[in-house]
């Protein structure tokens, strides 16, 4: 897994042209649910995953030079009808804008993801002039969540959306997501309740002998009473030995989950640089 896992490993097939055409465009400026502030933090962050090191015939059926991978990330599940390469623009240090060669949602497409874009092309060079900044520049849309998910989201498009948060080829992943889930999406065979998380890029284990079956151990999840915080192990881990982003963490308490961490050097990305500690808080939907 450790060769072209190498951004979330080997994607066979995928599109990189829109599939029909995208839904009615959805008026950010006039939204009642989300502000523009709002809007632009459905864009979490760009990380830089992997340099001139996927071939460009395999993963995106054009010939050419090895690809650079950035896998995008967004809190909202996205419509893969309205995804294309030139919906996106990378700029890097010099100034530079270049448009993905071919871009997929693939292998984190299941129900319950989607929130995980696969960028690849040519996007700069790791040391002397690394990607900064990833631009929405076409009808992207996000799509509502599905039964089973806590989270709420709703069709927006998100056209003029940008992040500057892009995570340097030589650091390791992080947790971008989490959120409980159940009914059909929910894969864990024991416990009482269950949390997805997501990394804002593929990991594989990082300790030597283990497999991802192992890394719920290094999970550990909190509930808050009163302002004051329990942690509680999983009992095991789900979803996994998929080449996707995504966990799903089995817990066997009744007391609500609300924060995610992760112990350091337990997982790597792609280029095998290994977590630092990470911390997410679970969402769940506020929306009236």
């Amino acid at each position: 897994m450790r060769n072209l896992f190498n951004l979330f490993t080997v994607i066979l097939l995928f599109s990189c042209n829109k599939n029909e055409e995208p839904q009615e465009q959805v008026n950010n400026d006039s939204s009642e649910e989300y502000s523009i502030t709002d809007i632009q933090d459905i864009l979490v962050s760009g990380f830089f995953g992997l340099d001139n090191a996927l071939p460009s015939l395999l993963l995106c059926n054009q010939p050419g030079d090895q690809l650079d991978g950035m896998p995008l990330n967004f809190k909202f599940p996205l419509d893969e009808s309205s995804l294309s390469e030139t919906d996106f623009e990378v700029l890097d240090s010099l100034g530079n804008i270049h448009i993905p060669t071919c871009v997929s949602l693939a292998p984190a497409n299941e129900n319950g993801e989607n929130r995980t874009v696969l960028l690849l092309g040519e996007f700069g060079t790791a040391i002397t002039n690394p990607p900064v900044e990833v631009r929405v520049v076409g009808d992207l849309f996000t799509t509502d969540t599905i039964s089973g998910e806590s989270v709420c989201s709703e069709t927006i498009n998100l056209n003029g959306v940008t992040t500057r948060n892009i995570i340097p080829l030589a650091d390791g992943p992080n947790l971008f997501f989490a959120q409980r889930i159940g009914g059909n999406l929910n894969e864990c065979n024991s416990g009482t309740q269950t949390i997805q998380v997501a990394w804002n890029g593929g990991v594989t284990p990082y300790i030597s002998g283990d497999t991802e079956s192992d890394l719920f151990q290094y999970y550990v999840g909190y509930s808050e009473n009163s302002g004051v915080l329990t942690e509680h192990v999983p009992i095991s881990i789900a979803d996994i030995d998929d080449n996707d982003n995504f966990h799903q963490l089995c817990f066997s308490t009744s007391d609500e989950i609300v924060k995610i961490s992760m112990m350091a050097n337990t997982v790597e990305d792609p280029n095998h640089d290994p977590n630092i500690y990470s911390e997410i808080d679970v969402s769940s939907c506020t929306q009236n």
